[in-house]
């Protein structure tokens, strides 16, 4: 009698059993390659310079998404908190990627389709042009032009219906010099020697890699098929560009010839490990291939450092593409990292921000930021810059992780320094910020968050 009264108990809990059973599986587990140790390159390829190298002129300018081709994120500069406010430019709409600095303009996109250039010197709107598409990229600027992407229908949140492409303006008018429309392009263009390198997708199984030659006659140098949807953007170093897709896997082409070097990815690649990597982002995002990379590489030191949207970060050797190593953290990961002297700064959806040791992938500090961590963050004069959902932008020692100055706006990604200034950007707005007068030279040690009360 007494399993008789037992029973109905058990056949109830027997199905949420299963469920909990079938979400550890899913979630908990993930099938991560083992790594394979490889010497590190830290007197060659640093982030300093992979900058001198690529022509940028970073003393005074931030002309493409992460400062140069290789995507560190990483300038030299004397900028430090408290700053004063110099000027606000408007946006209007959402702003998601950080802008272009040039010596005359600040070059930004919107998630209205609104390409806006405003004056450096007082932040005044120089131009403003619609491209009647999402802009879900940051622009890239090679002289007097402005290359930009867009991704569908505007405003940002409609679905994706195929068309999207590069435009070309011109920096002093913001007129149309030409537009290219191969698919939905996400990802921020790089300008390397005469070519300009990006990638556009049709649909979560269509997507290409193209270089196209800015010498005339504008024509498509190469273009790469790949079966999975691709909204990273290109890094570059040297010959060698790299991507990565949703499939899981990281791409490495000859950028002249667009030649395939090699493919790899932090998991493996058997049926049981796709299947349940699936069934994870089945069960986390309601999508079977909503797990791959969307986070931008960032190379440095002869590895190429990235992070998936299932949790694992990772580094690939730069020629071969071999696991160097892997972590699992807490969260997914959607923007992609900074490097700076052996640290690799990476946000996750969880409100963790982490440094990584470039060399082995130890946790050299992480620090928990309350809000989700959904951009890039940058380094300057030994602090790093993050920004989270909760409307904050945060400033830590990069060494140790301490608390240095805190913002009261940012969303994604927090900004970009050009010469004396920096340009945050905020939820709808870009700040123009520089140094206090007469802040003292010593770093400030306290740990305390300050607020810049003038926000707003």
């Amino acid at each position: 009698m007494r399993a008789r009264r037992w029973l109905p108990a058990l056949l109830v809990c027997l199905p949420a059993a299963l469920v909990a059973a079938l979400a550890w599986v899913t979630i908990g587990f993930l099938p991560v390659r083992e790594a394979v140790g490889g010497p590190f390159d830290r007197a060659t390829l640093t982030p300093l310079q992979l900058l001198e190298r690529s022509g940028a002129r970073w003393g005074t300018t931030w002309s493409t998404f992460g400062a140069s081709p290789a995507r560190t994120r990483y300038v030299p500069s004397a900028l430090r908190p408290p700053f004063r406010l110099l000027y606000r430019i408007p946006g209007r709409s959402l702003i998601e990627m950080p802008p272009a600095v040039t010596d005359s303009h600040v070059v930004f996109g919107t998630h209205d389709g609104e390409v806006v250039a405003a004056r450096v010197e007082d932040g005044s709107r120089a131009w403003e042009t619609s491209i009647g598409g999402c802009i879900a990229s940051a622009p890239a600027v090679r002289g007097d032009v402005v290359y930009v992407g867009w991704a569908g229908p505007a405003p940002c949140g409609l679905p994706k219906d195929g068309r999207g492409g590069i435009v070309a303006l011109s920096l002093a008018t913001g007129e149309l010099l030409w537009r290219f429309s191969p698919g939905n392009v996400e990802s921020s263009p790089a300008v390397v020697g005469d070519l300009l390198v990006f990638a556009a997708f049709e649909s979560r199984r269509a997507s290409r890699v193209f270089a196209l030659s800015l010498t005339p006659p504008r024509r498509v140098v190469w273009s790469y098929p790949l079966a999975s949807k691709v909204a990273s953007s290109p890094t570059v170093v040297g010959r060698t560009l790299y991507v990565g897709a949703y499939d899981r896997q990281l791409y490495a082409f000859d950028v002249r010839t667009g030649r395939l070097r090699w493919t790899a990815g932090a998991f493996t690649v058997d049926a049981e490990a796709r299947l349940l990597l699936g069934l994870r982002s089945l069960v986390s995002r309601s999508s079977w291939t909503e797990g791959g990379y969307y986070a931008t590489p960032a190379a440095a030191y002869n590895r190429v450092y990235v992070g998936v949207i299932d949790g694992v970060f990772s580094a690939f050797d730069a020629r071969t593409g071999s696991l160097r190593w892997s972590r699992v953290l807490d969260g997914s990961i959607y923007g992609s990292a900074a490097v700076w002297n052996e640290h690799v700064y990476v946000g996750t959806t969880a409100g963790a921000f982490y440094a990584l040791s470039a060399r082995d992938g130890r946790v050299l500090w992480q620090r928990d930021l309350g809000g989700k961590i959904l951009g890039s963050p940058t380094v300057s004069n030994r602090r790093v810059y993050v920004s989270t959902t909760r409307r904050e932008t945060w400033v830590l020692f990069a060494r140790t992780g301490e608390v240095d100055w805190r913002f009261a706006d940012g969303y994604y990604s927090p900004l970009v320094v050009a010469g004396e200034r920096a340009y945050l950007v905020g939820k709808g707005r870009i700040y123009a910020l520089a140094n206090a007068p007469g802040e003292r030279a010593a770093v400030a040690t306290t740990p305390a968050p300050r607020r810049l009360q003038s926000a707003g």
